[in-house]
């Protein structure tokens, strides 16, 4: 018997509430085949759950550091306003290690507005990455549920009496 034929008995046996045990007494190697591919749907199955679990532990990887991002701007704008607030007279100082060295107050404006401009930058691709991240999801969530239903199909249910 062919494989299509095979999968059109099987499906058309699982449509009316059976199962592919029903086809033992009338030939073995359908039985077989649906046994086979229940093992093989579980094992595909398996693996479509771990991909999944994979990109739903990079979504939340990946929002982490947003948040991380999200925290250094609001940290960086205060800086940043409190520097316009200042005039030349006062002197800015630069934390480097343990020491604190005298810097140019338009230096640290300067330095300030680009790391602003840099973290505003990682934001937007991790924002990117994100979105490709959830449809990644999505899809593989998608294809989850397609092979639960095909698995689920293929289950033996018991016997049909006849």
């Amino acid at each position: 018997m062919k494989v299509g034929v095979v999968r059109k008995l099987v499906a058309m046996v699982a449509a009316a509430g059976g199962s592919a045990e029903c086809f033992r007494v009338r030939g073995r190697h359908v039985s077989r085949y649906g046994e086979k591919m229940a093992s093989q749907l579980q094992e595909k199955l398996q693996a479509e759950v771990t991909k999944y679990q994979q990109i739903q532990k990079d979504i939340s990887t990946s929002m982490a550091a947003r948040q991380k991002l999200e925290a250094q701007v609001t940290e960086n704008k205060i800086v940043k306003e409190e520097l316009g607030v200042l005039d030349d007279s006062n002197t800015v100082y630069k934390l480097i290690g343990p020491v604190l060295v005298k810097q140019d107050l338009e230096e640290a404006k300067s330095t300030v507005e680009k790391r602003l401009q840099y973290i505003n930058g990682e934001i937007k691709r991790y924002e990117t990455m994100l979105k490709d991240l959830e449809q990644k999801s999505d899809q593989q969530r998608a294809s989850l549920t397609k092979l639960q239903q095909e698995y689920q199909r293929t289950q033996i249910k018991g016997p049909v009496k006849a």
